[in-house]
C-alpha cells in the first residue's frame, strides 16, 4: 500500500506549486503590461509632436515659396 502512494504522490504538481507559478506569471505580465502602456503613451505624444513639426514645417516652406514668388524665383 506505501508504495501506490508514493507512486501517485510523485506525479503531478501540488496545488500550492500551482498557485505559485501562476502567481509569478501575474507579476511578470503586470510588469510587461505596465512597460508597453508606457511605450505606447511615449508613441502617441512622440506621433503628436511629428505631426505638429510636420504642419510648422509645412507653414514655413509656404511662407518661404511665397517670399521667393516676390522675387520671380
Amino acid at each position: 500500500m506505501q508504495r501506490i502512494s508514493k507512486k501517485f504522490s510523485k506525479r503531478g504538481f501540488t496545488l500550492t506549486e500551482m498557485i505559485i507559478v501562476i502567481g509569478i506569471v501575474v507579476i511578470i505580465a503586470s510588469v510587461v503590461g505596465f512597460g508597453i502602456a508606457d511605450m505606447i503613451r511615449t508613441a502617441k505624444k512622440s506621433g503628436e509632436a511629428v505631426a505638429n513639426s510636420s504642419t510648422s514645417l509645412k507653414q514655413h516652406i509656404n511662407d518661404s515659396e511665397a517670399i521667393l514668388a516676390n522675387y520671380n524665383f
